[in-house]
């Protein structure tokens, strides 16, 4: 297994909380778990220590990147940024087939909903990272998709501990709406709705939570090392 194979399995973990926030990484036992040498599993720390989403601190190695609430604060206001223009881009370059394309992926996210809440929030990053390479702005994109990354911990908790993930199917599907309209002002104005929303209720949960707070630090789940 080489290095962007591990960085790749390690991103999702963090993204999923089997590894949340502020985890110490037990290097011996992901390197016998990817049946790997060390040597293949630090250069992709060393590629997640450069994405943010891990730090390497002295006495404890890797540790899962913790955001405080300024810096969610930060990255939320960077996503307002970037996601609304490249939402209008999206609206004006989307073909019939990518319209369906994502439909799709709105279908699979509501027949996840009731069983299967973990497939339920990977799909709808997929289809948000999805909806977002169609005008083909990569670097754009890179950043992006970086800030989705970074807040994808956050976010899980905000739907499943804070209770907002019902709402993931209505949103997606008025934003598929404005796609196949091709109404960018919409679809910008959705986006826009939504990361407001979803920033104020996760910034006033950090300010309130409290240090022993269970939901915070537990995994959701257990198994994307190994997919």
């Amino acid at each position: 297994m080489n290095p962007e194979k591990i960085a790749s399995l390690i991103r999702r973990a963090v993204r999923e909380r089997v590894l949340p926030p502020g985890r110490v990484i037990n290097q011996d036992e992901l390197a016998r778990r990817f049946g790997v040498s060390r040597i293949p599993l630090r250069e992709a720390l060393r590629t997640l220590a450069g994405e943010g989403l891990i730090v390497m601190r002295p006495g404890m190695g890797a540790v899962v990147f913790e955001l405080d609430v300024h810096e969610i604060e930060e990255l939320y206001d960077l996503r307002l940024r970037l996601e609304p223009p490249l939402a209008r881009l999206v609206a004006e370059q989307v073909r019939p087939r990518e319209v369906e394309e994502l439909r799709w992926l709105v279908q699979r996210v509501e027949d996840s909903s009731g069983a299967n809440p973990e497939e339920r929030l990977g799909l709808h990053h997929a289809f948000r990272r999805r909806m977002y390479e169609i005008p083909e702005r990569h670097h754009t994109v890179r950043l992006v998709t970086q800030l989705l990354n970074l807040v994808e911990p956050y976010a899980r908790y905000h739907a499943d501990v804070l209770g907002a993930g019902d709402r993931i199917v209505a949103d997606l599907l008025q934003e598929v709406d404005a796609l196949r309209a091709r109404d960018g002002t919409r679809l910008a104005k959705l986006i826009t709705a939504n990361v407001k929303d979803v920033r104020k209720v996760l910034v006033s949960a950090m300010r309130t939570r409290r240090p022993d707070d269970q939901a915070w630090n537990a995994p959701f789940v257990s198994s994307s090392t190994d997919a």
